[in-house]
């Protein structure tokens, strides 16, 4: 695989466009999921939960000091800080999309198993219906060259008429009598 392709598709780089620009984002983690075609589908998902929990970590710990009435050191400057604002709707915006990938690539890869199952279990009734086609075939075609084997022209005494027999004793096709190989 390209080397730019992989770098495109890596988890670090799709959350830095996704900070910046979430559609273009989006759009990097369908086309890994593209790219990685069934492998590492649920990786991305699971590590931009795991990111945005990280990211609420001191919310967290600010609404627990309110609760049990304990003074964090700083916790009201990162809370009210301008930047930890936008990572905190940027770690809503991750949870969101990642709980949705994990929903749609789970709901998509059921379908895709039940769809992959039923098509092979099509072809290989189609593969055994074709064999015992073949088989019935064989066995006629095998049942007409032992008929050859014994098959002889015969006159018949009585009309004249010529006939084709497939064991030593027959009845001419013309006048109905029995006429026999000699």
């Amino acid at each position: 695989m390209n080397k730019f392709l992989k770098l495109l598709c890596s988890i670090p780089v799709i959350l830095i466009v996704m900070y910046f620009l979430p559609f273009l984002g989006i759009c990097l983690l369908l086309f890994r999921y593209y790219v990685y075609r069934g492998r590492k589908i649920y990786k991305a998902p699971i590590w931009m939960i795991i990111i945005s929990l990280i990211l609420l970590i001191p919310y967290i710990a600010n609404y627990v000091s309110g609760i049990i009435q304990i003074k964090i050191p700083y916790i009201d400057i990162i809370m009210t800080s301008n930047i930890y604002t936008k990572l905190l709707s940027y770690s809503k915006f991750l949870f969101t999309v990642g709980i949705i990938f994990i929903i749609v690539s789970s709901i998509v890869s059921n379908i895709v198993s039940k769809l992959s199952s039923k098509i092979n279990s099509g072809v290989k009734e189609y593969m055994r219906q074709d064999a015992e086609i073949r088989e019935k075939n064989d066995l006629k075609i095998k049942e007409k060259q032992e008929r050859a084997k014994t098959t002889h022209a015969v006159k018949c005494s009585k009309c004249g008429g010529d006939n084709i027999i497939y064991e030593d004793v027959g009845v001419c096709k013309f006048c109905r009598n029995p006429i026999s190989y000699k």
